[in-house]
């Protein structure tokens, strides 16, 4: 033994300050074990389909070294996720180094395999945004129900199929037009100006696709808009879908967005909003996509992603808190 010599890795640590990363399990390899859990984490981690630059396939492993820092205690609730929530991480989607196409069919056929098995609520960690539309169409291919889609993005992403597939700027029209999804149960959230062609903002709106733009959210505030989406995909579905990326925020705040722009929402409504759609029992499953670590600043936008995947966690575990309290007093 050395004097004075520790192993290599080694952190601080405290016992009495657990870190997300303490809490939330691996899924085990065993495959006749069929775990029971509350809440369960995926990674995709695929941004070849990016057209624009973009290394957004290292958020999946970047979000969970960010756990490593983080508690998994609200002090805003005095909720301590552990004694709340029973979370796994399934690790990550397989992806194919050359074929993209495959990469999605994996993506797509991941999803539907867990909604096959499971019932509890889903957090997908992107990712380029090309991943939400496999998300969706597998999803809606193992439930057979009808879902409605909350959108936060400042971009359409209706881009033509014609001139380059399914990429990044694609999902929801591989979405709208594969016919799981109607538009009428689909809400975007965050659009700006100056990012957006005409042609694809008539195809939303052609389509149903309820509009907000950023400028609506500063002026009538995110809260009240986001209920009012939550209710729009609500009606007439079985279940919802929250897709959320990350240049929806200004770019003050993710400096590590693949495709930043002035004017986005902020921080602290975007984590309340997170959190109460995680509070309402038809919510079925998140994702969180295009924030690319390579070019990051001090891990700022990792950060942010970090915190509002735990928004919604949080949201969940107060969606249990809820139903038991409810349970108890019956």
């Amino acid at each position: 033994m050395i004097a004075h010599v520790q192993r290599p890795g080694w952190c601080f640590r405290d016992h009495l300050d657990p870190k997300v990363s303490d809490w939330i399990q691996p899924y085990p390899d065993d495959a006749g074990v069929r775990p029971c859990f509350d809440l369960a984490l995926l990674g995709a981690p695929l941004s070849k389909t990016s057209i624009s630059h973009s290394a957004a396939f290292r958020l999946p492993d970047a979000i969970r070294t960010a756990f490593q820092a983080l508690t998994p205690y609200s002090l805003e609730h005095q909720l301590d996720l552990r004694e709340s929530l029973k979370v796994v991480d399934l690790g990550d989607v397989r992806m194919h180094l050359t074929d993209l196409a495959r990469c999605h069919e994996a993506i797509e056929a991941a999803v539907a395999s867990y909604w096959e098995t499971y019932l509890a609520p889903l957090v997908m960690l992107g990712g380029d945004h090309s991943t939400t539309g496999c998300a969706v169409l597998g999803m809606a291919r193992a439930r057979e129900e009808n879902i409605g889609i909350v959108h936060f993005d400042a971009h359409h992403d209706v881009r033509n199929l014609e001139d380059g597939g399914r990429h990044n700027g694609t999902p929801f029209r591989t979405i709208l037009e594969s016919g799981r999804v109607e538009g009428r149960h689909m809400v975007q959230i965050g659009l700006r100006d100056y990012v957006n062609a005409k042609a694809y903002h008539e195809y939303v709106k052609q389509h149903g696709v309820t509009v907000v733009t950023a400028r609506q959210v500063r002026r009538q505030g995110l809260a009240a808009l986001v209920q009012e989406a939550w209710h729009t995909a609500s009606s007439g579905t079985d279940c919802v879908y929250v897709s959320f990326d990350m240049d929806v925020l200004d770019q003050s705040l993710v400096p590590g967005v693949p495709a930043p722009s002035p004017g986005g929402l902020s921080f602290t409504e975007t984590v309340d909003a997170l959190e109460w759609l995680g509070m309402q029992p038809n919510v079925a499953m998140m994702d969180i996509v295009c924030a690319d670590p390579s070019q990051d600043v001090r891990d700022l936008t990792t950060r942010v992603a970090a915190h509002l995947t735990l928004a919604f966690i949080t949201g969940v575990a107060l969606r249990m808190r809820a139903s038991q309290a409810t349970e108890g007093a019956e």
